[in-house]
């Protein structure tokens, strides 16, 4: 039986001797990157490879080795597993831990980002609805929830889980980031304007976080106001320097600003940064012939063709 389909069954069987199985029952019938999905989504707020979450697995395991049916000490295990990246090793933990409790609204939305991190959305979205009807409350569990239909481009669904998260925190920075980036993408450009620049109103501009003002300035560029969009790009590059993606849409916003030299510039550094990168080759070459540098944007266009075409054949 599949990993999911075992957690499931446990978990179904642990409701049901609670006397809550109704709550499953009704749980039955039921573009653009918004921050990164897939792995760096997962690990927002891991600390994979620090020492104390190594020592804190080594205690949670020899303190199990003596208390092998204790459920806090599984359910803080299958945390720790998580937070490590080791997500399938969690999930047989948290498969454990359930014999023994009911899991709660937050051990289901780490189950999920668990699924998260193995690509599997559909059973990530599973988990996080039946933690909404447990925790309907939990922002942090809406917040994911949201997260989740995004990336299935489920756009009205995320939207209105980002919509419960303010109402309940109505200055979560990342549910007003995201709510713009909805807005975006069902074509609601006054108001994604109006969420993306309250979310970079409530950001540091001294980090860690650079989304906030990259997704800003990506708007912006891409609604043809590149001199708009300078500042708040700037900004990104300032807290994340090694981003690539935001060197190179600062150097277009520079151009459109008919600053050549300073997008010539962003865009090198964009391409040092990720050099195989077909659409940065390309974006610099298309600045190099602006400012005259044929031959060298020549050997850009040829880079950027090369790179296209073996990404296409992989």
């Amino acid at each position: 039986m599949a990993l999911s389909s075992r957690l499931l069954v446990v978990f179904l069987q642990c409701v049901i001797v609670a006397g809550q199985s109704c709550l499953f029952a009704q749980s039955a019938g039921t573009v653009k990157e918004a921050r990164p999905t897939g792995d760096p989504y997962s690990t927002e707020e891991s600390t994979a490879g620090s020492p104390l979450l190594a020592q804190r697995d080594a205690d949670l395991r020899a303190a199990i080795v003596s208390q092998p049916d204790s459920p806090d000490l599984l359910y803080a295990l299958a945390l720790v597993l998580r937070q490590e990246g080791k997500s399938r090793e969690s999930l047989d933990t948290y498969t454990q831990a359930a014999h023994y409790r009911k899991p709660g609204p937050e051990d289901l939305r780490s189950v999920a980002l668990n699924y998260v991190m193995l690509g599997d959305y559909e059973d990530a979205i599973r988990w996080l609805e039946l933690a909404v009807q447990m925790g309907p409350s939990d922002a942090d569990v809406l917040y994911a929830l949201g997260r989740c239909y995004y990336s299935k481009d489920r756009y009205a669904d995320a939207g209105r889980m980002f919509e419960r998260v303010l109402a309940i925190q109505p200055t979560h920075l990342k549910a007003e980031e995201n709510l713009g980036l909805v807005y975006e993408a069902t074509n609601q450009p006054d108001k994604a304007e109006a969420a993306l620049r309250n979310a970079a109103s409530r950001a540091s501009q001294t980090g860690p976080d650079e989304w906030p003002f990259r997704d800003l300035g990506s708007f912006l560029l891409d609604h043809d106001r590149g001199s708009d969009a300078v500042e708040p790009l700037r900004t990104a590059v300032r807290i994340q320097a090694g981003c690539a993606a935001c060197h190179e849409e600062l150097g277009r916003a520079l151009l459109a600003k008919h600053d050549i030299n300073g997008g010539i510039a962003e865009l090198e550094q964009a391409a040092e940064l990720d050099p195989k990168n077909p659409k940065t080759h390309y974006e610099l070459g298309r600045a190099l012939r602006q400012a005259g540098q044929l031959d060298r944007a020549k050997q850009e266009f040829a880079l950027s063709q090369k790179l296209y075409t073996s990404h296409s054949e992989e």
